[in-house]
């Protein structure tokens, strides 16, 4: 088989047993010697078709280039789909401008990590960081609100 499966991200990825690096290539030939062989697969375009749809799911990271033998043109099977940002999905959610300080301090840690990102009044998380420091299992988010004041006064420097 002509071809190759390759890494498209910055990063390492395991995958097949084995760890890709970025920009490196696994042959189709080594692919179909392991995977092949095991699920009755012939060595043509099924093999390929098997590949994306069990294996190599997420288009952004994995491209597969197969050249079939019949047709003197590779044939790119995965395509990435870059859709369009609108501006509708760069934008945050808004945020209650009337938050208290036992509003933050009662957040779960989850609404913590997505809140409080867009929270930019430093005395507000500054009292709130006082006050959940005397509470009992609010260590995380008292990290988390140290770490937001740290933001926010490097970024007023």
């Amino acid at each position: 088989m002509k071809g190759y499966v390759k890494n498209k991200t910055p990063v390492w990825r395991h995958a097949f047993k084995r760890s890709v690096g970025p920009g490196q290539q696994i042959p189709l030939d080594d692919l179909f010697e392991q995977y092949g062989v095991k699920h009755d697969l012939k060595p043509d375009k099924s093999f390929v078709n098997w590949l994306t749809q069990v294996k190599l799911k997420d288009s952004n990271l994995w491209e597969i280039h197969y050249e079939d033998e019949n047709s003197p043109e590779p044939i790119e099977v995965v395509e990435p789909v870059d859709k369009p940002i609108s501006r509708v999905d760069m934008t945050s959610p808004i945020l209650r401008k009337d938050l208290k300080v036992s509003d933050i301090v009662n957040m779960p840690v989850r609404q913590a990590r997505a809140d409080l990102k867009k929270i930019t009044d430093l005395d507000l998380l500054k009292y709130a960081l006082n006050e959940a420091r005397q509470l009992s299992n609010r260590d995380t988010l008292c990290i988390m609100l140290r770490r937001r004041c740290q933001e926010l006064e490097l970024t007023r420097r």
